[in-house]
């Protein structure tokens, strides 16, 4: 069984993420500077904090401090990234297809594995929110982490995607 949360607004570092009853799980607000964002700050609903530095690159989750070089492993141009806090390490990979990232646990099963699914904008009905479904027995550390993580891969996906999308426009005109 896994929990469904749904992210309030395509702004996904900006934003509250609910449950299926309307009750709010995380929420998550960035400082921007000059060169993009700065800072993101988790907060949840049970007091835990995650902060993602995106500047120094460095998470920081219930005040342990690691840069992301020493918790997340796999090559520049590898699709399948792992990212270990502590026990359990997870390998994240985007699914192009289904428009999804995974992350499955390398020990202890499928039972542990965490879906997210992007924001899919529509022009003649309602918009897809993103949804984030983790699985109901995971501890909250664990989960905090995992959305730390799933946040950092698919900003990077955005930013790379925008990136390519004006490199193409620059090139058409």
């Amino acid at each position: 069984m896994s929990i469904a949360l749904t992210f309030n607004d395509k702004k996904l570092v900006d934003t509250v993420l609910v449950g299926p009853e309307g009750a709010v799980y995380y929420t998550t607000t960035t400082t921007h500077g000059f060169r993009g964002r700065k800072i993101t700050t988790i907060t949840a609903a049970s007091g835990h904090t995650g902060i993602i530095n995106w500047r120094e690159k460095v998470f920081i989750l219930n005040g342990v401090q690691r840069e992301w070089d020493t918790i997340r492993s796999g090559g520049v141009w590898s699709k399948e990234k792992e990212w270990n806090w502590e026990h359990r390490p997870f390998k994240l990979k985007y699914h192009h297809r289904n428009q999804e990232l995974l992350a499955t646990p390398t020990v202890g099963g499928d039972a542990y594995s965490v879906r997210f699914t992007v924001y899919h904008t529509h022009l003649l009905r309602e918009s897809d929110r993103a949804v984030i479904y983790f699985p109901s027995q995971m501890d909250e550390g664990e989960r905090m982490f995992l959305l730390m993580a799933i946040l950092e891969t698919e900003m990077h996906r955005q930013d790379v995607q925008n990136a390519s999308n004006g490199a193409v426009a620059v090139a058409a005109s």
